[in-house]
């Protein structure tokens, strides 16, 4: 049987053996580098995927980036249809700019994955220096999320009012995730 207690910020596993007998166990900490390392390492394979969709894919991005941007379902057009971006020149050098973000997001998240575990034995200073990186991504990734998509297309290209090109659960969803592992990653190690 195996048994799960927290204690502090400690996750212990204990194996049970069924004589009683034996007992085995590890401990986990919940602040531990690994997790600091795996975490950005898990958003930057996210971002890779990002990317290598919306590069192999570009035209199926591209149709709902520039809907959002004409601002073809907005509810009343008359009033605020003067925020629409209607030149495919403007739309698609936008949508080259968010993939170039996410790009930039996914290779620093990676980047810093790729530090931290390098310097995983070392000092506690060298360690926090090579979060630099992730931290960097992160932000960047909060931005793209919160700033371009919720903010930019969902109140001011109205994305929001749309059935059909409206992803705004989703860049909800990632700005969340994003500033809460960057909440994580800038607490230091010691």
């Amino acid at each position: 049987m195996l048994v799960i207690l927290r204690v502090n910020n400690y996750l212990v596993f204990f194996r049970l053996e069924r004589s009683g007998l034996g007992v085995q166990g590890s401990v986990f900490n919940m602040n531990s580098r690994e997790i600091k390392i795996a975490v950005p390492l898990l958003f930057g394979m996210y971002m890779f995927m990002v990317c290598f969709n919306n590069i192999t894919d570009y035209g199926s991005n591209a149709a709902f980036v520039q809907k959002v941007l004409t601002m073809a379902e907005v509810y009343s057009p008359g009033n605020t249809g003067w925020r629409a971006i209607n030149s495919p020149l403007l739309q698609g050098a936008l949508y080259k700019l968010i993939i170039a973000m996410e790009c930039i997001t996914c290779y620093l998240l990676l980047k810093g994955s790729w530090n931290m575990l390098v310097n995983y034995t070392s000092s506690a200073e060298h360690f926090n220096h090579a979060k630099r990186w992730p931290k960097t991504g992160l932000l960047l990734g909060f931005i793209l999320f919160f700033g371009v998509f919720l903010t930019g297309a969902g109140e001011w290209f109205l994305m929001w009012q749309s059935q059909t090109y409206n992803a705004q659960g989703t860049a909800f969803s990632l700005s969340i995730l994003f500033l809460l592992a960057l909440i994580l990653m800038d607490k230091d190690d010691h």
